[in-house]
């Protein structure tokens, strides 16, 4: 019987991958025929996850204050996820398919299952529409959803990365500010915690 991992500490997540994770249980476990009822709620989720990232944004160069926000919407965002681990190893018997289509990982699968390598063909374009533009790159077999990260150029240390998530290989992300330069980057991604991203391209948006 598989058994799924629950720890979502920053031991083995930090604070921009604990929002990835979360994205892709989300995704998987909406409409999830094998989890007709989860617990909590999937809809609960989401709006914890938002709260987290919002005070996760506040806390970038924050206050003491808004830096003990995020990390208390982080710890009731990690034991949502325990909870929700717990209905899934129930629910599941122990069926490690089941359980990897929740988005979870179990013990035979993390690092083994779903880790890519970097992938091809990696374009950012700009779109004709103002404020837009379109990530892409070649379609990975097997992968479960693709991630890209971009913030404002030059790139630093303390820059702040924006994360979007989609099942498709091609993203199109609006809403950036004209003639601005972003760095893009870009991963598939699958139940491995594991992430390669590309050599990031600099691009603005019209």
């Amino acid at each position: 019987m598989s058994q799924v991992l629950i720890d979502y500490s920053r031991a083995v997540y930090n604070d921009a991958q604990l929002v990835t994770e979360v994205m892709s249980v989300e995704t998987k476990m909406t409409g999830n025929v094998n989890f007709a009822t989860p617990n909590p709620l999937i809809p609960a989720l989401t709006a914890q996850r938002k709260k987290y990232q919002d005070s996760l944004a506040l806390s970038h160069r924050g206050t003491p204050e808004q830096t003990s926000d995020k990390n208390v919407q982080r710890g009731l965002l990690e034991k949502m996820m325990h909870e929700l681990g717990a209905y899934v190893q129930l629910t599941s018997g122990g069926d490690e398919t089941k359980i990897l289509s929740s988005g979870m990982h179990t013990a035979a699968s993390k690092g083994a299952i779903g880790e890519f390598g970097v992938v091809e063909n990696f374009k950012v374009e700009t779109a004709k529409s103002s404020n837009k533009v379109i990530v892409s790159c070649r379609a990975m077999p097997k992968a479960a959803f693709y991630e890209v990260l971009y913030t404002a150029s030059p790139e630093t240390d303390d820059s702040v990365w924006v994360t979007v998530t989609s099942t498709k290989h091609t993203v199109e992300i609006s809403g950036l500010k004209s003639f601005i330069p972003y760095v893009f980057k870009m991963a598939a991604r699958g139940a491995s915690s594991i992430i390669n991203f590309s050599v990031p391209i600099t691009r603005a948006a019209n």
